[in-house]
């Protein structure tokens, strides 16, 4: 997961887009107002992560989270 994790920091980094999507799964929509995804290549093959942001209002610095949902290579 490690890896993962730097991946996906390596992709933001360099500019990479993190797409905030409304939650509209019934299993999920009333816990989680958006997912959010990045897409990017791991190994020349496209892979679709989805994740939750984790955090409480007022926001405390780094005290937030990202939990990694789901992973799909299509």
């Amino acid at each position: 997961m490690r890896e993962i994790a730097r991946l996906m920091h390596e992709y933001v980094a360099q500019g990479g887009v993190i797409d905030e999507v409304v939650e509209r799964r019934a299993e999920w929509f009333d816990k989680y107002r958006y997912h959010y995804d990045l897409r990017f290549v791991i190994d020349d093959r496209p892979v679709y992560v989805e994740t939750r942001l984790h955090y409480r209002s007022p926001v405390v610095p780094d005290d937030s989270w990202i939990c990694v949902v789901n992973i799909h290579a299509p």
